[in-house]
């Protein structure tokens, strides 16, 4: 699958072509966009680029170096993510050996680094020992969805490549190429844009299932009925810390979108920039139970909520907080 057949961001690929063709590979980059961008993507698809053994300028996607790139076991493409919340110092000290051995078949040993903004000080200290004396056959691709996370001495070191999140006009063209029916494929471009949805069409069914969960749940929060319900799931559910965590985040991320949706609908009820265009009545129906300015105030808390998982907060402390934004009664309460 040559550069052409990704989705969205045109500049970042003809620089990718301009560095393969010139033979002008950085041997720091630093990809930073939001989740949304899927710079994951696009780092193997320039490392299949810089070790692919038949394309000159893109990759090809089909020669063995490509296909174990894609599979996750070629041995000069190394990915590396956070021990938990962030990288540990242990991390960069294996990342710093085994980056003056020489590539076993490939080109360059590239290291992709994901969600690099959570190096500790410590593990970014020493990480920029690699930075000011790279090996010659080594290349790090620093992943981040927060670029101001990273320690300035890091990213005067790196070329910066930043990455845009696709139009729903890029992504509806891109899922009608592919085959996706022009119905399916226009929901998906909708939902895709700031919500968690995949772009991948077999992901949907599953996104509607939880969507319709996070949909319940923010509806019995707005109208105040069985919210004890919800308190005892989020306290059964934070027993196991870790699925907690990852389905928490997925319940905030989904709950925000659907006030922002109502936000939407209360200024403009035929507004084209829904996200959730499939269910546009029953959040019309939820928007008799909020103001705007509670949606815009709630919207804000859910943002306190993910800042909170990433600090790592007490389980508890989370789910109390949750439920405390919205049962709380204020000025701008209905």
């Amino acid at each position: 699958m040559p550069f052409e057949q990704l989705l969205g961001n045109p500049r970042i690929k003809t620089v990718f072509r301009s560095y393969l063709k010139n033979q002008t590979i950085p041997f720091s980059m630093i990809f930073a966009g939001p989740p949304a961008a899927a710079v994951l993507d696009f780092a193997e698809a320039f490392a299949k680029g810089v070790n692919c053994l038949e394309a000159e300028g893109d990759f090809c996607g089909a020669c063995q170096n490509c296909r174990e790139i894609s599979r996750g076991i070629y041995p000069d493409v190394v990915r590396l993510g956070p021990d938990g919340q962030f990288y540990k110092k242990e991390q960069i000290t294996y990342l710093i050996e085994d980056n003056f051995k020489k590539p076993l078949r490939g080109r360059k040993k590239i290291y992709i680094l994901a969600d690099a903004h959570r190096l500790t000080e410590n593990a970014a200290n020493a990480f920029l020992k690699v930075l000011e004396e790279p090996a010659a056959s080594s290349m790090f691709l620093l992943l981040t969805s927060n670029l101001t996370g990273l320690l300035p001495t890091i990213k005067s070191r790196c070329q910066i490549l930043t990455f845009a999140v696709p139009s729903r006009e890029e992504i509806h063209t891109f899922l009608m190429r592919g085959g996706t029916p022009g119905d399916k494929a226009r929901l998906i471009a909708h939902l895709s844009q700031g919500s968690s949805l995949s772009l991948s069409g077999d992901s949907l069914g599953e996104f509607l299932d939880r969507r319709a969960h996070a949909l319940a749940v923010l509806r019995k929060l707005l109208t105040r009925q069985d919210v004890e319900d919800v308190l005892l799931d989020l306290s059964h559910r934070s027993r196991s810390r870790e699925k907690f965590l990852l389905y928490f985040r997925d319940l905030v991320q989904l709950i925000s979108t659907l006030l922002r949706d109502i936000m939407v609908l209360e200024i403009n009820e035929d507004s084209g920039h829904l996200i959730h265009i499939d269910i546009r009545e029953d959040l019309m129906a939820l928007g008799e139970y909020i103001t705007l300015e509670k949606a815009l105030s709630l919207i804000q808390r859910m943002e306190w909520n993910l800042r909170d998982v990433q600090r790592n907060l007490n389980t508890r402390v989370l789910v109390l907080e949750f439920i405390r934004h919205f049962t709380q009664r204020g000025e701008d309460d209905v």
